[in-house]
């Protein structure tokens, strides 16, 4: 039964009238992201629910978005933040969700606040036996890595797979991906601390790669002849790039897809850039890998990019993105870390390191 509007608006009331959100004004360094409080509310719009947030997602692009290099976030001041997870506190008409459903949000931002209005067809019920934290860990990196792997690279059964950041949120999502439509996966990580994640959560997974910035593309082959893949991968899945591009497209087999999704390797560390930041990232990208068009037809490989926040503008198919993606059935998402709502810009400088497995969640 659908809540009255009476129940709609106690529910509401009962939520609070103001909104605490994480704002940022002037793009470019951490420091300029503030907790600040409002006393106004947006209205709902056609197909809306209010959402009192419980637990946020971070993501690698929340750190672009507040260092400046976002193409896609907006001008001005606003709040940050692509997913989040709660209750339903209010409904619009339209809506076929009822308050005090527990759901999880994809959003084009504003997800950094304790309370948000999200369409309905960017919302899914939380799994049963799922809580805030991993709901809030799931619908980005899972959407990422189902679209980068499956509409884009066809990932498909006995296709052989290189992970980067594998045991980081989209690696973990991508190797369960790979595990459900029964692709071959080898798992590339920074880290040898992070071998026991992999191998808990994938126990028949056969290759791991530690990788090495001067032998990679020797890693890759070898990895390749482990798993029975001799011609190379079908599918590189890769938002690293950096000096670990080389090694990845060599070892691309024939009809193979090079799929880009991020540049974590190109990423300064740190609150801001600053004026080395910005020669060092220079430097990066003057001598970053570089790739002819004329030469593809001959080697029969193909590069494809893209940015998950564009899907927005197709809602029809971000739909059947999220049917598809739920319709697998994967476990609950890893929490790696979680975070208090005041320790936000915390979490996104543990998650600037990446030193991290699983998915880093701020609680509310």
């Amino acid at each position: 039964m659908r809540a009255s509007s009476a129940a709609r608006a106690s529910a509401s009331d009962a939520s609070g009238a103001t909104r605490r959100a994480w704002e940022i004004s002037k793009k470019g360094n951490l420091q300029n992201l503030k907790l600040n409080e409002r006393a106004a509310r947006e209205a709902l719009g056609p197909n809306e629910c209010r959402i009192a947030v419980r637990a946020i997602g971070l993501n690698f692009a929340d750190v672009f978005t507040v260092l400046g290099l976002y193409s896609a976030a907006p001008e001005g001041t606003f709040v940050p933040g692509l997913e989040c997870c709660g209750e339903v506190v209010e409904t619009a008409s339209g809506s076929n969700y009822v308050v005090g459903d527990r759901v999880m949000c994809v959003v084009r931002f504003g997800a950094f606040a304790d309370e948000i209005n999200c369409p309905v067809t960017q919302m899914r019920k939380l799994p049963n036996g799922w809580s805030f934290e991993e709901g809030s860990a799931f619908l980005v990196q899972g959407l990422t890595s189902y679209y980068g792997l499956k509409a884009l690279g066809d990932v498909r059964k006995n296709a052989s797979v290189l992970v980067h950041s594998a045991a980081g949120g989209c690696g973990l999502q991508s190797l369960g991906i790979c595990e459900r439509v029964g692709a071959k996966a080898i798992a590339v990580i920074g880290n040898p601390s992070k071998v026991d994640t992999l191998k808990e959560r994938f126990p028949s997974l056969k290759a791991i790669i530690v990788r090495d910035r001067k032998r990679f593309a020797k890693q890759v082959r070898d990895a390749c002849e482990a798993i029975g893949a001799s011609e190379g991968v079908d599918i590189v899945f890769d938002a690293t790039l950096g000096d670990f591009f080389q090694g990845g497209w060599e070892n691309l087999a024939r009809g193979g897809r090079y799929v880009v999704y991020g540049a974590a390797d190109l990423t300064p560390r740190g609150d801001s850039i600053g004026l080395l930041g910005w020669i060092k990232l220079a430097w990066k990208f003057v001598r970053r890998q570089k790739v002819d068009p004329l030469m593809l037809p001959g080697e029969n490989k193909g590069i494809l990019g893209f940015n998950l926040i564009w899907q927005f503008d197709r809602q029809e198919e971000l739909a059947r993105l999220l049917a598809e993606l739920l319709a697998l059935d994967l476990p609950a998402p890893k929490v790696g870390a979680t975070f208090e709502f005041s320790q936000l810009p915390e979490a996104l400088r543990l998650f600037q390191t990446g030193q991290t497995t699983g998915k880093v969640v701020v609680k509310i």
